[in-house]
């Protein structure tokens, strides 16, 4: 009696593990996506405001893909008002939803903070990364809504050169 109790216990926790298995590993692999996106916005976005903030026009490139990207970086250095140098932890990134998450194209959309801005805004929309082999990704275009015309960003064949 006691091998047929040993093989049925196993077989019933077997399933019943394997059921919460499936449901805990796919949403903590949602969640480390979402955590590894939060962290790649928060990298672009000190890239951006640091080189803003030192008036350093080429370094926006390692950050940029697009040269009406650029163009807004090199408008945001006349602009924008800092309270103290641009950090890491002074950005704080959630994410809502991943729109699209392909290797050519990635779009988060959520809510963006800078404690070292002046006001400390807040800001919500969805930017359009691309990838880049030298730097990873780079931010091509900012939308506010997610039933923007973003998609094209993401399908166009030819893509600017950029530094």
């Amino acid at each position: 009696a006691s091998p047929t109790t040993t093989a049925e216990s196993p077989t019933t926790t077997q399933l019943v593990t394997t059921t919460a298995e499936r449901s805990t590993t796919s949403t903590t692999t949602e969640e480390k996506r979402l955590a590894e996106v939060e962290q790649i916005l928060t990298d672009l976005w000190f890239g951006w405001f640091d080189a803003i903030y030192r008036k350093e026009a080429d370094a926006l490139w390692d950050v940029v893909a697009t040269t009406s990207k650029f163009e807004a970086g090199l408008q945001a250095m006349d602009t924008l008002a800092f309270t103290e140098p641009p950090s890491r932890a002074g950005i704080h990134v959630e994410i809502d939803e991943l729109l699209l998450d392909r290797a050519d194209c990635l779009v988060p959309y959520g809510t963006t903070s800078s404690e070292f801005l002046s006001g400390k805004p807040s800001v919500t929309g969805l930017e359009v990364l691309w990838p880049d082999p030298r730097r990873d990704w780079r931010m091509a275009t900012s939308w506010v809504f997610p039933q923007d015309l973003w998609l094209a960003d993401c399908d166009e064949v030819t893509r600017e050169e950029t530094p």
